[in-house]
């Protein structure tokens, strides 16, 4: 069994021989001088041998001291680093916010514009998590997640968007059309995104014709994407016309990259920000959170209530 070394005693003598005095030891550990005196002679009768001479009003080291010195100021040294370093960590720990979403919302929601959190938020590290899955989310340790899905946790669910789901196309596959949307949705390529999950039920283009009464034989047919960010990408690139969430193609309108040809979708989904009750990093969380209500106004998205 090690034995248990006076660790104030110790400190108190490496202070009082690096400042060979008492009293500017005793100022340096923000104690008295009686305090440091006692703490000597608490490692004198541990080490059972004198550690100090006094001639003359001043101290000086014994050979035994001597001898021990050195290593004990490095000991020391070393039990600073390394306490600084578990301090570091435990700061970088705390500055650290873990934001988990599928790769659509962190392709074509977050990256156009999470720059401007970070350069307005440098005191927050965003460690930024994609998932394809619901129960892939749910068993990470993170601190929010958006989307339009309710989860098997005891979450906070806060509303952030009521979205619009609309066909759009590239403007040149619309020209192609003479901007006749109806004839455009009756005879272009359809994309279709049939994943149920992460990002919540997909669109349906045999419903959305119907509402409209626009015929079309095949409506079934067309590319499949199991993820609304490759159906996006896709569209981008001229394949056909998607039912695009307003969340995820905003900065593609924003851009001219696609236009919307049609009618809104009959139903509304709202996408959410779930959270733990209790957070360490509540001030941070509500800074996040905040910064990401702000970023749907204006930008084509309907705040939800």
């Amino acid at each position: 069994m090690r034995k248990r070394v006076p660790l104030n005693a110790i400190r108190a003598f490496e202070a009082v021989a690096r400042n060979q005095s008492v009293a500017k030891a005793a100022d340096e550990l923000c104690v008295t001088p009686t305090a440091v005196s006692h703490q000597i002679r608490l490692l004198e009768d541990f080490l059972q041998a004198d550690l100090f001479t006094r001639k003359n009003s001043r101290i000086y080291l014994t050979p035994e001291s001597t001898a021990i010195l050195a290593r004990i100021s490095s000991a020391l040294d070393l039990i600073d680093e390394s306490v600084s370093t578990l301090q570091t960590i435990a700061d970088e720990k705390d500055r650290q916010l873990a934001v988990g979403v599928s790769s659509s919302v962190a392709s074509h929601f977050l990256m156009p514009r999470i720059g401007h959190f970070l350069s307005g938020s440098p005191e927050i590290d965003l460690s930024l998590h994609t998932y394809l899955t619901v129960r892939e989310a749910e068993a990470q340790q993170i601190d929010l997640t958006i989307c339009n899905w309710d989860s098997s946790r005891e979450w906070r669910r806060e509303a952030l968007v009521e979205e619009e789901i609309m066909p759009v196309c590239t403007p040149a596959m619309a020209q192609a059309w003479e901007g006749d949307h109806a004839r455009l949705l009756a005879e272009a390529p359809l994309i279709h995104t049939d994943r149920v999950g992460f990002d919540g039920n997909m669109p349906d283009w045999g419903r959305y014709l119907g509402e409209y009464g626009i015929p079309r034989k095949d409506q079934i047919h067309g590319p499949r994407f199991n993820q609304a960010g490759s159906a996006i990408e896709a569209a981008r690139s001229g394949v056909g016309v998607m039912l695009g969430r307003s969340l995820l193609i905003q900065h593609a309108l924003e851009r001219g990259e696609l236009v919307a040809v049609g009618e809104s979708y009959p139903e509304r989904s709202v996408y959410y920000m779930l959270s733990p009750w209790k957070s360490e990093r509540a001030t941070l969380l509500q800074q996040f959170k905040d910064w990401l209500l702000k970023s749907v106004e204006g930008n084509g998205c309907v705040r939800a209530v």
